[in-house]
């Protein structure tokens, strides 16, 4: 694009399995587990696996070392197959899967986000097996996690190629939107139920979607009143006193362009700053929602920036943002993304 948002080329730094010294890798709990060699039977597990995963793949020469991954398709499909052609040899676990049934995959390591460690890892390191902890939910958590993999699998470089694609895009929209004197209210909302039209969920401050519309120019009319941990319900009382320029339904695992609608659609919602401007929209998704503290949080916050200042991003192409994560971060070829990504895409026949 020859815009703010231009390509930044990432060479692929495939590397194999560095020699057997023993090493350490600080996850983000701050613990050092130590390894004799890069681990060859690897499962991910827990809630969160999705997350995981997608960072895990970001490494060149996985696929072979991953034995086991538990569910990656929160609704919309299964991402596993996209990112990689030997998914049909992993055993594959629900998200709950106890340690008797991840043991059964006999692995030399387990990945589990954060908030798995009192459910699911101590449980496994009780039993001889290490764990190792990512959280991925703010860009510097990311950011040090994808270093900790980098360590993990000795792919240094590759980690901090991944680093500079996401920093310089980062910096690259920061830079766009610095001098905007006016910076739109924007109100993200998951709304799947038949009553949307009377309350909705709005996500936690500290959540990356805050995050992703201050850097987009945007300001998130609901942190005040969402200081919680998880999910909040508030009623349309609340959205009007709020009156936001921008409504972004997010819906995992069905459409959130259908779930927009059915806002649009409702005339309380009308009655709001953004319905009237017809600015009720649905946050984009492939197989994933881009609002996720997931790997694919840049592809939302280049959507977010292009939406709320689009005179800053005359050429976004959402397709082109799309094409270009899937190809220089993972490697996906042209006839998956044409066929698995691209038509979820807004604007595309049945896009989501």
């Amino acid at each position: 694009m020859k815009t703010a948002l231009a390509a930044f080329a990432l060479a692929a730094c495939l590397v194999g399995p560095a020699s057997a010294a023993p090493y350490t890798v600080v996850d983000a709990l701050g613990r050092e587990v130590a390894f004799d060699a890069v681990p060859s039977r690897i499962v991910i597990a827990g809630r969160g696996t999705l997350l995981l995963t997608d960072a895990v793949y970001l490494f060149g020469g996985v696929s072979e070392r991953i034995v086991g991954v538990a569910a990656t398709d929160q609704g919309l499909g299964d991402v596993l197959p996209v990112i990689d052609p030997a998914y049909s040899r992993k055993v594959r676990f629900a998200n709950d899967a106890g340690v008797e049934q991840l043991a059964g995959a006999k692995p030399d390591l387990v990945i589990l986000k954060t908030y798995s460690k009192q459910k699911v890892g101590d449980a496994l390191e009780r039993v001889g097996i290490p764990v190792l902890y990512l959280d991925l939910e703010t860009p510097e958590s990311f950011y040090a996690d994808v270093r900790s993999l980098g360590t993990l699998f000795r792919q240094d470089e590759r980690a901090a190629a991944v680093v500079s694609w996401y920093e310089s895009r980062v910096a690259a929209i920061s830079a766009a939107v610095r001098s905007v004197t006016v910076r739109p209210s924007v109100l993200v909302v998951q709304a799947t139920g038949q009553d949307t039209d009377l309350a909705v969920t709005v996500p936690p401050a500290s959540w990356i979607q805050a995050r992703m519309i201050e850097t987009a120019g945007g300001t998130p009319v609901w942190v005040a009143q969402n200081r919680t941990t998880g999910w909040l319900k508030v009623g349309i009382e609340q959205v009007a006193a709020w009156d936001p320029d921008h409504v972004l339904a997010v819906a995992y695992a069905s459409s959130s362009t259908v779930a927009a609608k059915r806002l649009a659609g409702a005339s309380a919602w009308q009655a709001t700053r953004a319905g009237r401007a017809g600015a009720i929209r649905g946050f984009p998704a492939d197989l994933v929602s881009w609002d996720q503290s997931d790997t694919r949080w840049i592809l939302g916050l280049a959507w977010l920036a292009a939406t709320l200042h689009p005179e800053r991003f005359p050429g976004y192409d959402v397709r082109a943002e799309a094409t270009a994560f899937y190809r220089e971060l993972y490697g996906v070829a042209a006839a998956t993304i044409e066929s698995a990504i691209l038509p979820r895409l807004p604007g595309a026949t049945g896009g989501r």
